[in-house]
């Protein structure tokens, strides 16, 4: 299994459709109710991999019930992440925000809390990264720290897979407009 352990907005659709393009069936944002309960198999399914926030709340327990796995952290400059997250919690259902909410269950294991708030989110960020790097000390092999909103692509990520690069462009999803313009300058 490869899984995807970046927070959300930090190139998870683009890790996703990469894996996919490269013949890993890979699922995007595994169902929260059923990676909260632990049944991490039913969520992931037939899937060779999986990544965004409900899979790096869990990536600790993925370790645990998948040995040998490939863990992929992705990054990016933090500022940057936080503006995006903060637009995005704009636009996401007030709903998820309710105590109960899986998809905001999710978002309290990490950020403490499932609305939006600048100093929580940040401090979580943070801690993610410190976690992650700390529980994959001494296994190189195992984790990869990518920077795909920073420009990281095929090659970076098919040697640590053991992969030739495809030819095909490195899949960026979701990317703003406004972005799309300053990577094609």
């Amino acid at each position: 299994m490869i899984f995807g352990i970046g927070l959300s907005k930090t190139g998870t659709n683009s890790l996703n459709d990469a894996l996919t393009t490269l013949g890993y069936p890979s699922v995007h944002y595994p169902d929260p109710d059923l990676m909260l309960a632990g049944r991490f198999a039913e969520a992931l399914g037939d899937a060779e991999g999986a990544t965004d926030i409900t899979v790096a709340a869990f990536f600790r327990e993925l370790d645990d019930a998948y040995p040998g796995s490939k863990f992929i952290l992705t990054v990016r400059d933090r500022r940057d992440w936080l503006a995006s997250v903060e637009s995005h919690m704009a636009r996401r259902e007030p709903e998820s925000l309710e105590p109960g909410n899986p998809k905001g269950e999710v978002r309290r294991r990490l950020f403490g809390r499932a609305d939006f708030d600048p100093i929580s989110y940040l401090a979580a960020f943070e801690l993610h990264r410190a976690e992650v790097l700390t529980h994959f000390t001494d296994r190189e092999d195992d984790l990869l720290v990518v920077d795909l909103c920073g420009g990281d692509g095929w090659e970076t990520l098919c040697p640590f897979l053991g992969l030739r690069a495809p030819r095909a462009p490195f899949p960026h999803a979701n990317r703003t407009p406004e972005y799309r313009r300053v990577l094609a300058a």
